[in-house]
């Protein structure tokens, strides 16, 4: 026999028409969520050094802010579930932080093997972000193929990665330091203290500019790598399920299709550029560096 209807209650007199509507009402708007999942409010995190797809918000510190924020609420919004955008630490703790689950997603994480491990990826990417050779203006360099960089030494970001093919080829063959912070790897280059910098070319220059050494670096033409920038849910988070991703993965193609991403970024920049302020030069020749996994 059939379990009884939920609302059962609800029908046996006319008075409690008013309050079967209302219940069905609210019913319909607490199943919306709970048709992807579990949570009604997924807590996120990535890179705060990737303007103006995300930073540290300046008005509000323990929140990142930009435009994979807001790319992935409106995404949600069909589903009436809230994004908490959490400021957590630099970008290697963030990935060590959707490992162990506490963050339920990270907005924005390029592909790779390890990565993959302990988290599944929204597809499609929402951008695809090409990873350029920053150095000193005046110190460029010919390279035809990664192996020129091989006699020089270089900067990147703790944990970041290029691409899984990029990654494995700098384990083996290059020297590169993984410094805590993008900024104090600019400021090793300009002090010549490093030949160059790996980062991805927007950011880099976005940095640049508010920061006001853009006039001072350049990169070299041929990127090292174009890698698709995706959503990522941790296979660890309460929230992790796979209607929450099949559901992302609509949303996101569908927004895609749309230009969505593009025509948030001029106003992310627009932010970005308004809250930034001059560096503070003690304070980025204060951090410390870590000898690379990538060093030989």
């Amino acid at each position: 026999m059939g379990a009884p209807p939920r609302f059962h209650r609800y029908s046996r007199t006319p008075r409690s028409l008013a309050g079967l509507a209302l219940a069905l009402l609210l019913s319909a708007t607490s199943a919306s969520a709970a048709s992807v999942g579990v949570c009604d409010t997924l807590n996120v995190t990535g890179n705060p050094e990737y303007p103006p797809f995300l930073w540290r918000d300046r008005d509000n510190p323990d929140q990142l802010i930009g435009v994979a924020v807001r790319l992935l609420e409106i995404a949600l919004e069909p589903e009436n579930i809230t994004v908490e955008s959490r400021y957590v630490g630099p970008w290697s703790r963030a990935q060590v932080e959707a490992q162990l689950g506490r963050v339920d997603m990270l907005t924005g994480a390029f592909i790779t093997e390890e990565r993959q491990t302990y988290m599944d990826y929204i597809k499609p990417p929402m951008m695809i972000m090409p990873n350029v050779i920053f150095v000193k203006k005046g110190k460029a360099f010919p390279m035809n193929s990664w192996l020129d960089l091989k006699d020089r030494h270089g900067d990147t970001l703790i944990n970041n990665s290029f691409g899984q093919e990029f990654d494995e080829f700098a384990e083996r063959q290059l020297s590169i330091e993984e410094v805590r912070s993008i900024e104090f790897a600019f400021e090793r280059l300009l002090l010549g203290r490093t030949d160059y910098v790996i980062y991805e070319l927007y950011q880099g220059y976005a940095i640049g500019e508010v920061r006001g050494f853009k006039g001072e670096i350049e990169h070299l033409p041929t990127p090292i790598s174009s890698e698709g920038l995706y959503y990522t849910v941790s296979k660890k988070s309460p929230c992790h399920n796979q209607e929450l991703i099949d559901f992302l993965n609509k949303r996101l193609r569908e927004l895609v299709d749309k230009k969505a991403p593009e025509s948030l970024v001029e106003r992310y920049m627009t932010l970005w550029r308004k809250q930034a302020t001059a560096i503070d030069i003690s304070e980025i020749s204060s951090l410390s560096t870590k000898k690379s996994r990538f060093s030989k």
